[in-house]
Order: structure tokens, then C-alpha cells, then sequence
């Protein structure tokens, strides 16, 4: 990403990161299975602690294909029954978020964390390994599960109860919150649900073009 990028689209890519963890978690729910090309960039961005752009959380624009595909649909009411528990997880992820910055402690304590496994990446197969994602898991647990608030997740019984796959949600859970921040630091507020929404979509049109002609 350039400099000159526009602000609201800086933003629509943040957004598109926490919706594209919401599209995730609830296909993994519901199939048991996740799309790889949506999952790998998501949980990349996790250790992207300390970016230039917003591009650079993602590894491009490309990394957010499926969010951007699915906020523009919600955005424009085409497919919002599809995706219910999706934009229930969403807006689940955004509360967590609120929760986290009024917690400087625990804040401390995930960037710690996140640190620590970010150093010792090089010692494990790849950042979508399952040491990798255990981790990732284990750290969800020691600090955003300590909230009252809890995201519950809905679909096939025989998928949430394995082990991995619970593993799985929640570092994809770690991965949309983490983009609930990124898109409040660039100034994102429920506010422009209700008054921005046409900004959104342009900026997000602008994002899927860009994405097709890449």
C-alpha cells in the first residue's frame, strides 16, 4: 500500500479483515473446514505487531479477498440471513475489542504473548501449524477468555468438539479481534454503519477491483 491510499479504504481493509475471521469461524463451525487461502493470511497478520500500512497486516490486499467479498454483501443486504452468525460473531469480536482496551493489563499481557511466540516462529512449521495454532489457542485462553463476555459460537456439534478445530476458532477469533483494533486506531466506529455505510462500500468496491485486476 501506497501513502497515498485513501483513508476510508485503509479502513474497509481492517473491516474486511474481522469480517473475513467471522466468514471463517463460521464455516469451520458449520463444515469443519476452513478456507486455506482466507485462514493463512489471517493468522499471519497476528504477529504483524508493529506495521507501516494496514496492507502490510494482510500481505496485501489479496489477503482479505473473502472478507471484502462478504462485507460488501451484508453491506448491500444480498446475503444477510446467509451469513447471521457470521455478522453475530463480528460484532461479538468488536464488544471484545472495547472490552480489551479498557484492560491495559491483560492488553500487556496478550502483546507479551504474542511477542514471545513471534520469536519463536522459526522453530515451527509454518504459522498455520497446529503447534503454532495451539499456541495461539492457549493465549486466547489466558487472556480474552478471562472477559464475562464470551463469543458463543454455533454449528455442527461433531466439528466444535474436536480439539483442533476449537484451536482453530479461537485463533481466528484472536485474528478478527486483533482487526477490530486496527480498524478502531484508524478511526472505524459504529457510528458509520449508520451514517458512513456508502463510503464503506465505495471503498470496499474500490478494494474488490483492485483484488480482481491483481
Amino acid at each position: 500500500m501506497t501513502e497515498l491510499r485513501h483513508k476510508e479504504e485503509e479502513k474497509a481493509l481492517a473491516l474486511a479483515g474481522l469480517f473475513q475471521a467471522a466468514a471463517l469461524v463460521q464455516q469451520l463451525a458449520r463444515t469443519g473446514e476452513v478456507n486455506q487461502d482466507a485462514y493463512s493470511p489471517l493468522i499471519e497478520s497476528i504477529f504483524v505487531l508493529d506495521p507501516k500500512t494496514v496492507e502490510d497486516v494482510y500481505g496485501g490486499c489479496k489477503g482479505v479477498k473473502l472478507g471484502v467479498d462478504t462485507l460488501l454483501l451484508v453491506l448491500k443486504e444480498k446475503e444477510s440471513a446467509r451469513y447471521a452468525d457470521a455478522i453475530r460473531y463480528a460484532i461479538g469480536m468488536l464488544h471484545v475489542e472495547k472490552l480489551l482496551r479498557r484492560e491495559s493489563d491483560i492488553n500487556s499481557v496478550l502483546r507479551s504473548r504474542l511477542e514471545q511466540v513471534t520469536h519463536q516462529l522459526q522453530h515451527f512449521d509454518g504459522v498455520t501449524s497446529q503447534a503454532v495454532v495451539t499456541k495461539l489457542n492457549d493465549i486466547y485462553l489466558d487472556t480474552l477468555a478471562k472477559f464475562k463476555f464470551r463469543i458463543q459460537v454455533n454449528g455442527d456439534p461433531s466439528h466444535l468438539q474436536r480439539a483442533e478445530n476449537a484451536a482453530k476458532i479461537r485463533a481466528i477469533l484472536l485474528a478478527g479481534i486483533r482487526s477490530a483494533m486496527l480498524w478502531r486506531q484508524m478511526g472505524g466506529s459504529r457510528l458509520q454503519f449508520a451514517f458512513g455505510k456508502g463510503r464503506l462500500v465505495k471503498a470496499l468496491e474500490l478494494l474488490q477491483n483492485e483484488i480482481t485486476l491483481s
